[in-house]
């Protein structure tokens, strides 16, 4: 099993939450400046890009007047990497990079939305270039979430990969905190079932998380429209510690990764029973 440091995940949701991201939204491109942030992490543990030099470009097709202010015709984009296994059948994590931005002078910094999520998923990118696997391993961090899951509707309806071949999409969001432990949405579905159960089996060993909790499906994330195609379930944490939701105070000092351990040790253990199923 995967050791795991909080202070990598530290250093991720610092960086992305910095005033130097101006909120990750479309003020003065933060957006854009954190995709290349991720571009360069992916790179550096020779995470292979999925798309051309790691984009999938989008365009905004609206308007909003109140934060986030979005231009319709604005360009953002998806990061998109990938780790080959020896199967094509594909595991996907996902998370939305992207915040809030700036209203006027005020920076929304998003630590824990979603800046803790998108940390999660590039540690399992760096834990997971490592080695060799079964199954091939993708990771997806969309824009667009906060005006409407903008980037992962974009994907699917263009998708880099065929979305058949996945054998289970995980999106992390809303990952700071958890002292109640994580839920798990869309995990009654038939085909989400099964891995839900096994992530409760593998809690009960070794107690990861203080629950798993289960709820429908909701268009409330970027696992949403991948649900049609493939097994999907979006996890985020119960319980403190995290600065807020929404509002200026959501900042990295204020993001606890005190269970952060548990949880992507809970991860790492899921892959580990899939990948000895999978053989």
């Amino acid at each position: 099993m995967q050791a795991q440091d909080t202070s990598y995940a530290r250093r991720v949701i610092c960086a992305l939450a910095s005033p130097e991201m101006y909120g990750r939204g479309m003020q003065h491109r933060g957006d854009s400046i954190a995709a290349e942030f991720l571009r360069r992490e992916l790179a550096s543990y020779n995470v292979k890009p999925l798309a051309k030099n790691y984009f999938q470009y989008f365009r905004f097709p609206q308007t909003r007047t109140q934060p986030p202010i979005v231009q319709a015709g604005y360009r953002s984009q998806n990061v998109c990497a990938y780790l080959p296994g020896r199967s094509d059948t594909m595991v996907v994590f996902t998370a939305h990079y992207e915040h809030l931005g700036m209203h006027g002078d005020t920076i929304f910094y998003g630590a824990h939305d979603n800046a803790s999520g998108t940390a999660a998923v590039l540690d399992l990118a760096r834990a997971l270039s490592r080695g060799e696997h079964h199954y091939t391993y993708v990771f997806l961090f969309f824009g667009g979430e906060e005006a409407g899951l903008i980037g992962s509707g974009y994907f699917t309806d263009i998708p880099l990969v065929k979305l058949d071949k996945i054998k289970l999409l995980i999106n992390l969001d809303l990952f700071c905190g958890g002292n109640e432990g994580l839920m798990v949405v869309n995990a009654e579905d038939g085909r989400t079932k099964p891995f839900v159960d096994l992530l409760e089996e593998i809690n009960g060993e070794h107690r990861f998380a203080a629950k798993i909790a289960r709820r429908p499906n909701a268009a409330n994330s970027d696992h949403y429209f991948f649900t049609p195609h493939c097994p999907a379930v979006f996890i985020y944490t119960l319980g403190g510690r995290y600065g807020g939701y929404h509002n200026p105070q959501d900042t990295c000092e204020a993001c606890g990764l005190e269970n952060y351990n548990g949880f992507l040790a809970l991860m790492h253990a899921l892959l580990e029973r899939m990948e000895g199923k999978g053989r």
